[in-house]
């Protein structure tokens, strides 16, 4: 992009492609931190995008006026070297967290197609990563980045579909859960939900956000991109909730319903979303070797071939299990980055609106 000249539309596809990953598409995400509440999750589904809203609005506006673009940097504005230095270790681990989800995804994706033993389809997964990894195809992501608007597409139209094809429950407001003790109600769960998934919004926000020429620039995207979010938020969670009986216990729920209502529907959201989680796995390893060299001087194979061995062995404890422990986690412990985000942006106003009556004045 030239400088000066990112436009609303960019930023409206950067903010929302940002929280749209494999595991949202799976409908995982969504059951756990939304569907389990009824119609709770649905008013936390509302809550989420407005947060979105105002935390994507922060962000950008902070790396706009400052220039910065390093993450640390954003949530913690004064020279702290030890909090930032927490706050960089915890995105490591997020981005980590990802790609052992994807590969447990990876597994249950291929046990539930093929039958192939889940351990195994994680292996397979993950030799598939660390080749691909070693070869350095970043190129590649490329690629599977066309994979992931056709994924949301087709979960929209699964969703859609899903309503004429099948009878559904009625929506019962549940505002306690007893299925993850992490998520025990519906108002901590949507804060975990957004602050883990503002963590990877910030990597696609800040870069491009000098770029724009105007603020309101920034609203105008940020605002159609929240119209955006919350149409596919509304068209994979509606039918989530609405058909839980009939997807209760299923590690892919929306994948079990695209083939429940067509086989060959169920083929083709199953090739994406394989695409979609390789392509998630395979950015987020990027991303952690690329941070932990800048810190320690590991030779790249060793350090690519380490965290493919340790993404395999964190898989096995399973897609479902994984998505119920590690994000709650990360979500609650970037509470305390969105809380650093926010503090930033208004030191920020506050010295803006000084500046405006001295010179005034």
């Amino acid at each position: 992009m030239n400088a000066k000249n990112v436009t609303s539309r960019q930023i409206a596809m950067a903010f929302t492609g940002s929280f749209l990953g494999a595991g949202f598409v799976s409908g995982q995400e969504l059951t756990q931190f939304f569907a389990a509440f009824g119609s709770f999750g649905l008013l936390g589904m509302i809550l989420a995008v407005l947060m979105f809203f105002m935390l994507g609005s922060f962000v950008m506006k902070i790396a706009k006026r400052t220039s910065i673009i390093e993450f640390d940097k954003i949530i913690v504005p004064k020279e702290n070297p030890l909090l930032r230095g927490i706050f960089g270790g915890v995105f490591i681990f997020f981005l980590f967290g990802v790609v052992v989800v994807m590969v447990a995804g990876a597994g249950a994706l291929l046990n539930q197609l093929f039958g192939i033993p889940t351990i195994l389809g994680n292996a397979l997964m993950a030799t598939f990563l660390g080749v691909v990894a070693l070869w350095e195809a970043k190129g590649v992501l490329t690629v599977f980045s066309i994979t992931v608007p056709l994924l949301i597409l087709v979960a929209m139209i699964t969703g859609v579909l899903s309503f004429f094809y099948f009878e559904g429950s009625d929506i019962v407001p549940r505002p306690f859960s007893e299925e993850n003790p992490l998520l025990g109600n519906w108002l901590f769960s949507t804060l975990a939900f957004v602050s883990y998934n503002m963590m990877a919004a910030i990597s696609i926000l800040v870069p491009i956000s000098p770029e724009v020429k105007e603020e309101k620039t920034i609203h105008k995207g940020i605002f159609q991109g929240s119209i955006q979010l919350i149409i596919v938020f509304a068209c994979i969670l509606f039918p989530l909730i609405i058909h839980e009986s009939m997807l209760r216990g299923t590690e892919l729920p929306m994948l079990t319903l695209a083939e429940e209502v067509h086989p060959g529907l169920g083929i083709v959201y199953a090739i994406l979303l394989f695409c979609g989680m390789f392509g998630s796995a395979l950015s987020c390893l990027f991303g952690v070797t690329v941070r932990i060299k800048k810190v320690y001087q590991f030779k790249g194979s060793i350090l690519t071939l380490s965290l493919v061995s340790l993404a395999f062995l964190g898989s096995i404890a399973g897609f479902k299990k994984l998505i119920a422990i590690l994000f709650p986690i990360c979500g609650y412990i970037g509470f305390f980055a969105m809380i650093g985000i926010t503090t930033h942006y208004f030191s920020l106003q506050r010295k803006m609106n000084i500046d405006k009556r001295v010179s005034v004045k």
